[in-house]
C-alpha cells in the first residue's frame, strides 16, 4: 500500500511537471548588445526551468545557449550599429538617430523575408507566450495578429513612462523623470516644468518618425494590419530592468515586475594572465576602464588616448583597459585586452574603481559589487545614467569635452580616497544582494504565472481602459469648472437683479405695495 501511494505521488508530480512545460518565443531583432544580454538572461532562466525557448535576434552567434535555448537569426544588418563610432555620435547626435532608423527598417524588411521567421509566424499560436523589448522592436508586432497566448514586454532602460503606460499606469511627471533627462526624482520647479515637455517631445518623435516607419514596413507584408499600439495594448505583463534600491521608489502595478541585475552571472575565475595582473596589484588595487560592447576604444581620438595614457602612467594603481587594438605605448601599470570578463573583475577584491561609459548594465554591475564609478558617457542613455549615478552619490561624471590629465586624476583621486562613495555603494550592494530570489528566478516565475493564469486578467488595472485625459481627470475638472462657472454666472445675475430692485425709487415701491393691497 505504501509503495502504491509513493508511485501515485511520483506519477502525479511527473504529470504536474509535464503540464508546466511551456513554449516561449523571445523576439528582439532590433537590440544593442546589452539588450541582447538581457533577453538572453531571460531565455536561459526559462530554459533552465525546463521550458522550450526560441530566441530571435539579429546577432550571428558563434556559441550555443545553455539549457537547449534555440537561437534564430532574424536577418538584417545589425553590424552597422555594432561598428558605429560613438565618438562621432558624441559630436553629432543626429547621426545616431539617422543610423538607427536605417538599421531599424533594414532589419524589419529582412526579418519578414526570412523563411525561418515566416515559419515561426505561422506557428505563433503554438507558443504560450511572446516576449519582446517594448521600444524599437515594433517590427515583431505581426506575431500578435490573432494571437491567443500571453504577450509580455521587456523595458530595458529601466522605468520608462511610455512603456509603463501600456498597463494604464501613468506615473506622475512631478516625481518620475523622463528617461531622456538626467533628472532625479527630487526635481526642482524648473525641472518639473521641463520634464512633461520632454516627455511630450519624445512622444511626438516616436509617433511621427519611429512608429510610421514600423507601420509602413509591416504593412508591406501584412496589409490591413491593426495599428501597432493597439496590438501592444494586449500586454499582460511588463518586466522592467530596474530595482528600487538604485532606480528610486515608484508606484508600480502587480503587472509591472522589476528584474534589475538579471544580467549578473555566476562567478568564474579570471584568466591566468588577468589574475596575475589584478591579484598582484597590492593594496593600491586595480582600476577597470571599459566602454562596454557598443563603444570601441580604438575609435577614440588620439588626443583622448594621450590624456588617458598620461593620467594612468601617474597612478599607483594598476589599470585594466578594454582596448581592441595594439597601437598604444603602454606604461607598465596598464594592461589592455580586446575583451574583459567585466563582472569577474568588478567582483575581485582588488578592484577599486570602474571608469565606464555608463551603459545601463555596466552601472548596475558596479552597483551590485559596490565599486565606485567614474562616468564618461558618449551617447544614448549614457549621459542620463552618468548624471543620475553622480546625483545619487555613487560616483562622478566627467565630460569628454572637459577631459584633461589633471581633471581625470582629480576625479580618480576623489573617488578612491573619499570614503562616502564606497560606503554608499556598499549599502546599495547589500540591498541588491538581499532579495528573496534572484531576478532571473523572479522573471521566470512571473512569466509562468502569466501563462498559467491566461494573461492574469484579474491583475489588469482599471486605469488601462482610460484615456490619459480621463486618467488625470481633465474631463472631470473641466466639468466642475463649467458647473462652477455656471453657478457663478447665475449668482451674478441674481445679485444684479437684487441690486437693481434695491436701487428703485421709494415711491415706486409704495405704489406697488398699494396695488397689492
Amino acid at each position: 500500500m505504501h509503495l502504491f501511494t509513493t508511485l501515485v505521488v511520483v506519477v502525479t508530480s511527473a504529470a504536474a511537471a509535464a503540464s508546466e512545460h511551456y513554449r516561449v518565443l523571445i523576439a528582439s531583432p532590433v537590440a544593442s548588445r546589452s539588450q541582447y544580454h538581457l533577453c538572453a538572461a531571460i531565455a536561459e532562466g526559462l530554459g533552465e526551468a525546463g521550458h522550450e525557448v526560441t530566441f530571435v535576434s539579429s546577432f550571428k552567434l558563434n556559441h550555443t545557449f545553455k539549457y537547449g535555448v534555440r537561437h534564430v537569426y532574424s536577418g538584417g544588418d545589425n553590424s552597422m550599429m555594432e561598428e558605429m563610432d560613438l565618438f562621432d555620435v558624441h559630436e553629432n547626435p543626429n547621426a545616431m538617430f539617422s543610423l538607427f532608423m536605417e538599421v531599424y527598417k533594414n532589419i524589419g524588411q529582412k526579418m519578414w523575408t526570412n523563411d525561418e521567421i515566416k515559419q515561426l509566424w505561422h506557428e505563433r499560436n503554438k507558443f504560450h507566450v511572446i516576449v519582446t523589448i517594448s521600444y524599437g522592436n515594433e517590427m515583431v508586432s505581426p506575431f500578435l495578429l490573432d494571437y491567443q497566448g500571453v504577450f509580455i514586454t521587456l523595458c530595458t532602460p529601466g522605468i520608462e513612462l511610455r512603456t509603463i503606460s501600456y498597463q494604464g499606469n501613468w506615473l506622475p511627471f512631478s516625481s518620475m523623470p523622463s528617461f531622456l533627462t538626467d533628472f532625479t526624482q527630487d526635481m526642482t520647479f524648473i525641472e518639473r516644468v521641463i520634464n512633461p515637455l520632454n516627455f511630450i517631445f519624445y512622444r511626438i518623435i516616436y509617433r511621427f518618425t519611429i512608429l510610421p516607419v514600423a507601420e509602413s514596413t509591416v504593412q508591406e507584408f501584412f496589409p490591413g494590419m491593426p495599428p501597432i499600439e493597439t496590438l501592444y495594448e494586449n500586454c499582460s505583463l511588463t518586466l522592467i530592468n530596474s530595482h528600487f534600491s538604485i532606480d528610486g521608489q515608484v508606484p508600480l502595478l502587480p503587472t509591472q515586475v522589476e528584474i534589475g541585475t538579471i544580467n549578473i552571472k555566476k562567478p568564474e575565475p579570471l584568466p591566468q594572465d588577468l589574475e596575475e595582473f589584478v591579484g598582484g596589484a597590492g593594496e593600491t588595487g586595480v582600476i577597470l576602464f571599459s566602454l562596454g560592447s557598443i563603444a570601441r576604444s580604438t575609435h577614440m581620438p588620439r588626443k583622448y588616448k594621450d590624456v588617458l595614457l598620461e593620467a594612468f602612467r601617474r597612478l599607483p594603481q594598476r589599470v585594466v583597459w578594454k582596448y581592441e587594438g595594439n597601437d598604444l605605448q603602454l606604461p607598465p601599470n596598464v594592461m589592455t585586452k580586446s575583451w574583459v570578463p567585466q563582472q569577474d573583475i568588478l567582483r575581485h577584491n582588488k578592484t577599486r574603481l570602474f571608469i565606464s561609459h555608463c551603459g545601463n548594465l555596466g552601472v548596475q554591475e558596479a552597483q551590485y559589487y559596490g565599486v565606485p564609478i567614474l562616468g564618461m558617457p558618449l551617447a544614448f542613455d549614457q549621459p542620463r545614467n552618468a548624471q543620475r549615478m553622480a546625483n545619487n552619490g555613487y560616483g562622478l561624471a566627467l565630460d569628454w569635452n572637459n577631459l584633461t590629465v589633471e581633471a581625470l586624476l582629480e576625479a580618480i583621486h576623489t573617488l578612491l580616497y573619499t570614503p562616502r562613495y564606497r560606503e554608499k555603494l556598499q549599502a546599495v550592494s547589500r540591498a541588491l544582494h538581499d532579495q528573496k530570489e534572484s531576478p532571473k528566478e523572479r522573471a521566470t516565475w512571473w512569466v509562468e504565472y502569466a501563462i498559467r493564469n491566461k494573461g492574469a486578467p484579474h491583475m489588469t488595472y482599471s486605469g488601462k481602459r482610460l484615456h490619459f485625459l480621463q486618467y488625470v481627470m481633465v474631463d472631470v475638472m473641466l466639468f466642475l469648472v463649467a458647473v462652477l462657472a455656471a453657478w457663478l454666472l447665475l449668482s451674478l445675475l441674481c445679485l444684479r437683479r437684487v441690486i437693481r430692485y434695491c436701487r428703485r425709487p421709494q415711491k415706486h415701491i409704495l405704489q406697488e405695495t398699494k396695488k397689492q393691497k
